[in-house]
């Protein structure tokens, strides 16, 4: 049996005073944000300094004082 069906069969079972908390949960699940990945994660972290236009590509210049390349 498939998971839909199974838990369809779950909720036909319930008593009608619990059916207002399934669809609360429902609604909940349906509102709750998708997973993240780790990057999308940081990158919601990271603050933006006005940092040079270049600063990827000479990162190593801008953090150690390296010579640009």
């Amino acid at each position: 049996m498939r998971k839909a069906e199974m838990l369809k069969n779950k909720i036909d079972q319930l008593p009608l005073s619990m059916l207002g908390e399934v669809e609360q949960l429902i609604k909940e699940l349906q509102n709750r944000k998708q997973p993240q990945t780790i990057l999308s994660t940081l990158a919601e972290c990271a603050i933006d300094d006005d940092l040079p236009p270049d600063f990827a590509k000479h990162h190593d210049h801008y953090l150690y004082g390296v010579p640009k390349k």
